[in-house]
């Protein structure tokens, strides 16, 4: 793929957003991860980096809650 920080996952183009680890992650190794519902997530080590609805939309990241 392009140097565009995006994954092709059988036909969808998942865009992986910016995060405070990495400027980018242009030719970097990552792991695309399917639910069983369907939904997707990219890894990049055990760092989850984005999830996605089944069709390829980008989903809002999780609260973390500290108890």
């Amino acid at each position: 793929m392009g140097k565009d920080n995006c994954v092709a996952f059988e036909g969808l183009k998942l865009q992986i957003p910016p995060d405070r680890y990495r400027m980018h992650y242009v030719k970097v190794k990552v792991r695309v991860h399917r639910y069983l519902d369907g939904r997707l997530a990219i890894f990049h080590g055990p760092r989850r980096l984005a999830r996605y609805t089944a069709d390829g939309q980008l989903q809002p990241p999780e609260l973390q809650v500290v108890a």
